[in-house]
């Protein structure tokens, strides 16, 4: 196993109820299927809440994002030999995860993600592999330990990217482009703003696959809601503005993004 103590550096073996390191470091896994590997201050940070877990769930479970998952898995099968160590840093509800997982079944799945509440919802979906809950900017993972890191829709943390993946390794990354949920943006403010564009030039990687993926969903009007609901917009928005979605009945939505694959240079 690619997790390492975050006390010590040492490596970490899993067992039925627990992780432990050989300085008798010792972690219990939570009923829910993850192991707390957070420490000091760090500790302190929840990330999403248990009810955009929840609404990000729902969402998934319906299909809205199954196209650009399908993109994902695609992408990776062309470059990602097996078997493989693959790290999903910001793993959320561990959508993506297990589609990964399922179409390279001889990987090592490692699945990160600084909010407990998402990891407890991920039980729902992938039972079968270890959750840690763990900061991207300090992973509990091995160096030059993973072929491939994903980050999708999460902060980016490119020093423990460089850090933890092989030379060589694959990382693949997501970002929303400029009309990303645009139309759901309409329906709640009044003066609605595109996403910013990203540089897709990262120090010490080279860019070897970029592709566009993106598509329009009907949605109905509690499924806005819950789409509403999963997104940062959910709790920084006011409740008269996000209180609009409850007068529309359904509409089409854009869902548009970047693929992006790396390669660590050797």
């Amino acid at each position: 196993m690619a997790f390492i103590c975050p006390v010590c550096g040492e490596k970490l073996i899993e067992s039925a109820k627990s992780v432990s390191c050989c300085n008798a470091h010792l972690f219990d896994k939570a009923k829910k299927g993850y192991v707390n590997l957070l420490l000091g201050r760090d500790a302190s940070l929840h990330g999403d809440s248990k009810e955009m877990a929840l609404a990000r769930y729902t969402i998934m479970e319906k299909g809205f994002y199954a196209p650009l998952k399908e993109e994902i898995v695609n992408l990776l099968k062309t470059e990602l030999q097996h078997p493989a160590v693959i790290a999903d840093c910001g793993c959320g509800e561990c959508y993506y995860t297990c589609a990964v997982s399922e179409a390279f079944q001889d990987a090592e799945m490692l699945a990160t993600d600084i909010s407990k509440a998402v990891l407890a919802v991920a039980k729902r979906r992938s039972p079968t592999f270890l959750k840690a809950v763990a900061s991207s900017f300090a992973l509990p993972i091995a160096s030059d330990s993973c072929d491939a890191a994903l980050n999708i829709f999460s902060p980016f943390a490119q020093a423990e990217y460089t850090r933890i993946l092989k030379p060589g390794g694959v990382l693949l990354m997501v970002i929303p482009l400029e009309k990303h949920l645009w139309e759901l943006k309409q329906a709640v403010y009044e003066k609605p703003y595109l996403n910013e564009p990203k540089s897709t030039t990262i120090e010490g990687f080279s860019l070897r696959h970029e592709r566009i993926c993106e598509y329009r969903k009907t949605l109905t009007g509690e499924e806005l809601k819950t789409l509403f609901g999963m997104t940062p917009y959910a709790i920084k928005t006011a409740k008269e503005d996000a209180a609009k979605l409850e007068t529309v009945s359904s509409l089409d939505i854009t869902f548009s993004f970047k693929i992006l694959l790396y390669r660590k240079e050797c």
